[in-house]
């Protein structure tokens, strides 16, 4: 995976994520939408043949964009171990 930041300011951050598909862009936009200061989050495939995507996330300007981008990742982060955790305790429970 390779990042390109394409725009960072208070209220926008858009970013190309290299190497990634529609799975990764939709589980941020959906996850960054749930955020309470994201105005607006999307995702977009600039060409078909390009495994890559373009995040955008504007925010309400009560936080800047990077900071707010980067708690949702956290957010996924912890989630992603919560469900890991939840799996173990059932499938040791199974074996």
């Amino acid at each position: 995976m390779r990042l390109e930041v394409r725009k960072a300011d208070e209220r926008e951050i858009i970013i190309k994520v290299f190497g990634e598909s529609h799975t990764l862009g939709n589980l941020l936009a959906k996850s960054a939408l749930k955020h309470p200061n994201v105005k607006l989050a999307a995702y977009s495939i600039e060409h078909p043949l390009e495994e890559a995507f373009v995040l955008r996330i504007i925010t309400d300007g009560s936080k800047p964009a990077p900071e707010v981008l980067k708690e949702v990742v956290i957010n996924l982060i912890n989630l992603s171990d919560e469900v890991m955790k939840r799996f173990k305790e059932v499938l040791s429970a199974v074996s």
